[in-house]
């Protein structure tokens, strides 16, 4: 099925609409703690589809910032989901490999080189404790882990490529019959690595055929392009290999490496470049202590494997967890969010502009070893710690 300009502008703007309204959702303080990350990933779908239609209608620069800000809300979305972890379904764990394959993917397509790079080297330090957690339950979670972790190496030219192609390929010897997709894909990147195009453009047209199967005949724009294979093609391009397929479903706004000098633009009344739909301070929570006193606890993630240390205390937008500016980041923050309490809220303002305030750091961990955290911790401006080992095993 072939659509109109006017068919696909009008996509477009139901799409902006759309978007715009998400936004409003996080600026009104809507967004409950616990639906942040089916939010984050609703954003990240939500540019998929701007990023999508503004290359079928030609406009380079847009389509390649909305991809960008996929992959910034799909990385969002995995932070939130480990935040979390002792929270949610265990699905959401299980779902990780594909959720950082989806932002490899759009960053490759922003063309943002740094971008990337963060992205890339966030998947690559996936821990194994997935593989721990979800290899014996899961026939398909192996080859999702090491899928995602060497179309990142492949991205950033990493040289732990081969041993990581090595174990995807492995990993794939556990399926008694495979898919088109894990028949194809393995067999693709290890002609990027190899340097092979005969052989990559093989395994592209059989990449093509079992995504354009995923949706023959969409009769909705957003669901036309075939954003992942244009990423797979941008991949081997980046790696000298010219490999190509002619298609509809492959608009060369996606595809092109020059920016044109009469790039189209549409007409948005959104800033893509300057919108937030995540907190500045990451997932904190309130509470009182046992003397009733207004406690803030800031979440960080750590793998495990070895000791917690002051410096696994990362800086959020507002400043590092629980220093002062953090601190009172997050109080302003409560203040407009609906998920806080008004009254606890107000205690714990006046307990942090009276020195009072307790500040508690919560690990969130998904290994389950004897290690805990150093001396170091003592350093920060931290009352109390807790430690969630195995917090993805608890549900």
């Amino acid at each position: 099925m072939t659509f109109t300009d006017d068919e696909i502008r009008a996509c477009f703007e139901d799409e902006v609409d759309e978007t715009k309204k998400r936004i409003r959702w996080w600026e009104n303080g809507e967004v409950p703690t616990d639906g942040t990350t089916t939010y984050l990933y609703a954003v990240a779908r939500q540019f998929e589809y701007l990023g999508k239609l503004a290359a079928l209608l030609g406009a380079v620069h847009q389509s390649r910032t909305c991809f960008g800000e996929v992959a910034k809300c799909y990385l969002a979305h995995i932070e939130a989901c480990r935040l979390r972890r002792d929270m949610t379904e265990q699905a959401k764990w299980n779902h990780e490999p594909q959720m950082f394959a989806r932002a490899v993917n759009a960053a490759v397509l922003s063309r943002d080189e740094e971008l990337l790079a963060n992205v890339a080297a966030a998947t690559l330090a996936m821990d194994e404790s997935y593989l721990d957690a979800f290899t014996e339950s899961s026939l398909s979670a192996p080859a999702r882990y090491y899928n995602a972790k060497v179309k990142a190496a492949i991205a950033i030219d990493d040289k732990s490529v081969r041993a990581l192609l090595t174990n995807l390929e492995e990993s794939l010897e556990r399926f008694e019959e495979k898919s088109p997709y894990w028949e194809a894909i393995p067999v693709y990147y290890r002609a990027l690595v190899d340097g092979s195009e005969s052989a990559a453009q093989t395994s592209l047209s059989e990449l093509y055929d079992y995504y354009a199967a995923e949706e023959p005949d969409p009769d909705d724009p957003r669901w036309f392009v075939l954003h992942h294979v244009c990423a797979h093609i941008v991949l081997a391009r980046r790696r000298g290999l010219r490999v190509s397929r002619k298609s509809g479903r492959l608009p060369e706004a996606l595809l092109r490496e020059d920016m044109p000098a009469d790039d189209t633009e549409l007409d948005v009344d959104v800033d893509l470049d300057a919108f937030q739909v995540t907190s500045d301070v990451g997932f904190f929570e309130l509470e009182r202590d046992e003397d009733d006193r207004p406690v803030i606890a800031g979440r960080i993630y750590h793998p495990g494997g070895e000791p917690v240390s002051a410096d696994d205390v990362p800086e959020r937008e507002a400043g590092r967890v629980l220093s002062d500016e953090w601190v009172a980041a997050a109080l302003e923050e409560a203040t407009w969010r609906d998920a806080y309490d008004d009254e606890l809220v107000a205690d714990a303002t006046a307990a942090f502009e009276d020195g009072t305030v307790g500040r508690k750091l919560v690990v969130v961990q998904d290994r389950t070893d004897e290690h805990t955290f150093d001396e170091s911790l003592a350093e920060l401006p931290v009352d109390d710690v807790t430690l969630l080992k195995g917090a993805g095993r608890r549900r």
